[in-house]
């Protein structure tokens, strides 16, 4: 029994993560108590329900049967609220510099903008939950590495390298805003170059004057590649000078635009932009003449600004002196001739482009700097006009370079032709893909969120939950709702979607849509509906909600744009790709089944088929008890070796299958239902999947894609585990066979070792 003096400590932890009265998850409250030292084993109780019993004055469950949401109540005894009791400071004030913060997304703001921004500082791909999802791995990777710093009231923690290989540390603050959470993230670059240690950000030295040398040497670097009386993004401006070595800490600002300031020939703007606030930067002519001839003169930076950098820098041409950027008409195609001169006299070589080769060069294990890179490129632009191996499509210039792409071939640059006064072309794109590669279809998997900003998954998902027909949408172990198969589903049918041309935009481009293929509880269909994004935002489109048509606003809207109506995704083309024909031959792919696709067979099964062979069964064991992703995976792979050398154990796996195969198509003969067709977005085919029963030949373990062939005989693809298998086959209609049902599938024992996509292999 909990006292009252442990009650009140509790009350008071839990208050302060959730001030407000109301149903929170379960998973939630009980990681803030173990966060802030409270476990349930500490405590003296075995389930969160027990202990809730026992704090019948703040906690109570709904029913019998849901453990998934708690109500916290308001503590009152007698007439006196708890509440007032209790000095309530900053929520995150109980584990601040203590270590044991974990973050979750009830406790850290991130915004939107600044995820967004971490992508395309990075450079790596990822969508804007999938950033966030990497924040919290960097940072629990950091606390276990010890990297995690406390430092000043904020947690630095190392997340990863920018393509200029400066690191990126992740910044964990307490969030100021009453109407917040509790935790603010935000992130910086330092100046080490591939270290894995964090730095400490401590006060830099007051600030001073930049001496007017720096201030020469600086000038002639901006506009080497900014025209001047231009405005451009001061994140811009900043990025090209940190790149090129330039340390504003050298001179004492802690901040960049106190140092932009500082050089006095930037005149700053603060703008909105699409509602965001954002400082435009204009580089004006220096105030002197002496200043221009000693900014076009200056020919090698100062060591002590570009420490970093081992560029070596040409002559400018004459600085331009109009106050207004003289624009002028892009040359037509048939008037493009290749120019005189070298690469550099008469194109602008951007960051953007010139960075994407200089991090090319670096995976592949170059060590070149800046002014190496720009050499080489200009002297083989000379080489490629000599050779007459310049090619010009629609107004732009390609030339190979000596540096070679993957597949041997060269890479190549594209010059576009510029549109302001001062030099004509401007390198406008870096081809470092093998045309192979580069002809390779998008993962479809990832087109839905490519196309719009969907806001928070969970959301979207719950919504298109309730506005359907009542469905299954996660599998049987699923301890909370999180549309597991839905969230699939809708990826694979907008791809699909996709593919037919079926995702429909209004002619004045203000509104999208397109069939999820769903119906509500009137069987009327489910469309989802979009309207422009925001110019800077990544996507094109954002989710406005969905709709049935002629119903509400949105229903309106569709039927005023679209006629016809969208339309939902098709699959069959033929009576094939819905009935197995128990007739033909089925000829399979055992090898592939067996070794590669080990991880989709049961380890009960696999441990049972080694009954003579010890070494095997260790194996098997140790899969089962491995603490982790990476070591499960090691000892796969040292299973795959044993049964690649032992053909006595490889053999009695395939015959056993042979066998299961067997069974299943005697089910096809008593049940055509029971081959359920299926389809493959990144293959874009049809193909049929049979069960196979291995343990017990009432209940299927995994399933065999197969396909029909030219031929006319089936060829035995791969295997499913049952959840990729149901995922497969929901996105043509709903399941109704006796195999394949959501509530009978355990995501259990292969799903903790698969993970593989739902495609077949």
């Amino acid at each position: 029994m909990l006292t009252t003096e442990e009650k009140t400590a509790l009350y008071n932890c839990i208050l302060k993560q959730f001030p407000d009265p109301g149903l929170y998850r379960v998973s939630r409250v009980g990681e803030w108590l173990v966060t802030n030292g409270y476990s349930l084993e500490r405590l003296g109780y075995g389930s969160f329900r027990v202990f809730a019993e026992d704090f019948t004055e703040m906690f109570s469950f709904q029913d019998d049967d849901n453990d998934e949401f708690i109500e916290i109540k308001r503590w009152q005894t007698g007439e006196k609220n708890m509440i007032g009791s209790i000095d309530i400071q900053h929520p995150a004030d109980s584990f601040f510099g203590t270590g044991n913060i974990i973050l979750n997304d009830d406790i850290i703001e991130m915004t939107q903008q600044s995820l967004y921004a971490l992508t395309k500082i990075l450079g790596n791909g990822y969508t804007v939950q999938q950033m966030k999802q990497e924040i919290y791995r960097k940072f629990d990777e950091a606390k276990t590495e010890g990297k995690l710093v406390f430092l000043g009231e904020r947690y630095t923690f190392p997340i990863d390298y920018c393509p200029d290989g400066l690191l990126v540390n992740g910044i964990i603050t307490k969030n100021l805003s009453p109407r917040g959470k509790s935790l603010y993230f935000a992130f910086d670059k330092t100046r080490i170059y591939r270290s894995a240690s964090v730095i400490e950000h401590r006060k830099p030295p007051a600030a001073g004057p930049v001496p007017e040398e720096e201030k020469d040497a600086i000038y002639k670097l901006l506009t080497d590649y900014f025209p001047i009386n231009t405005k451009y993004h001061m994140a811009a401006v900043s990025k090209y000078l940190t790149d090129r070595g330039v340390d504003r800490t050298r001179f004492g600002f802690f901040k960049m635009k106190d140092f932009l300031t500082a050089l006095g020939f930037l005149e700053m703007e603060d703008v909105v932009l699409h509602g965001v606030p954002q400082v435009m930067i204009t580089i004006m002519p220096r105030d002197s003449e002496e200043n221009m001839r000693s900014a076009a003169q200056s020919t090698v930076p100062s060591t002590r600004v570009f420490e970093n950098s081992q560029s070596e820098y040409r002559k400018t041409e004459p600085l331009y002196t109009k106050t207004e950027p003289v624009l002028r008409k892009t040359e037509n195609v048939e008037n493009v001739s290749i120019p005189e001169g070298r690469l550099t006299d008469f194109s602008n070589l951007p960051i953007k482009p010139m960075g994407i080769l200089e991090k090319y060069l670096h995976d592949k294990g170059f060590s070149v700097d800046f002014s190496t890179v720009v050499r080489n490129i200009t002297d083989d632009f000379d080489k490629a006009r000599a050779d007459g191996t310049i090619r010009m499509y629609e107004a732009k210039l390609i030339f190979p370079v000596r540096y070679l792409k993957e597949d041997g071939s060269r890479v190549e640059l594209t010059l576009k032709p510029s549109a302001y006064e001062g030099k004509k072309w401007f390198l406008y794109y870096v081809d470092t893909v093998p045309h192979e590669k580069s002809l390779h279809n998008a993962d479809p998997g990832k087109e839905l969120e490519s196309f719009a900003f969907l806001g928070s998954w969970s959301s979207f998902l719950a919504e298109l939950a309730a506005k359907a027909v009542d469905e299954e949408w996660d599998f049987l172990n699923s301890s909370v709702r999180n549309y597991e198969i839905l969230i699939q589903y809708i990826k694979y049918t907008f791809s699909r979607l996709k593919h037919e041309n079926k995702i429909c935009i209004s002619q004045d481009k203000s509104f999208a849509a397109f069939n999820t293929g769903l119906a509500d509880n009137h069987y009327d269909d489910i469309y989802a509906c979009f309207s422009p994004n925001d110019s800077e935002s990544g996507t094109e489109w954002k989710f406005s909600g969905f709709c049935t048509a002629a119903s509400g606003g949105l229903g309106k809207q569709l039927v005023n744009y679209f006629n016809p109506l969208p339309q939902p995704p098709s699959y069959f083309k033929r009576n094939e790709d819905l009935f197995f024909d128990h007739t033909k031959q089925l000829h399979t792919d055992f090898e592939h089944i067996i070794i590669d696709n080990i991880r989709r067979l049961p380890l009960q099964f696999l441990y049972d088929q080694f009954f003579d062979n010890p070494q095997a069964r260790e194996l098997v064991e140790s899969i089962r008890n491995a603490r982790d992703r990476d070591e499960r995976l090691k000892h796969y792979e040292h299973l795959k070796s044993l049964l690649k050398e032992s053909s006595r154990l490889f053999m009695r796996i395939q015959n056993r299958i042979k066998d299961s195969i067997e069974l299943a198509r005697k089910r096809v003969r008593w049940n055509y239902k029971t081959a359920v067709p299926s389809y493959f977005p990144k293959r874009n085919s049809m193909s049929l999947m049979l069960p196979l029963a291995l343990q017990d030949e009432s209940k299927p373990d995994v399933a065999l894609v197969v396909e029909l062939t030219r031929s006319g005989s089936y060829q035995g693809q791969t295997i499913l585990t049952l959840p990729q298998a149901y995922i497969d086959a929901r996105l043509m209609c709903r399941i109704t066979g006796d195999w394949l049902t959501p509530s009978q599938i355990f995501d259990g024992d292969n799903a903790q070792t698969e993970d593989d996509t739902e495609d077949v292999e």
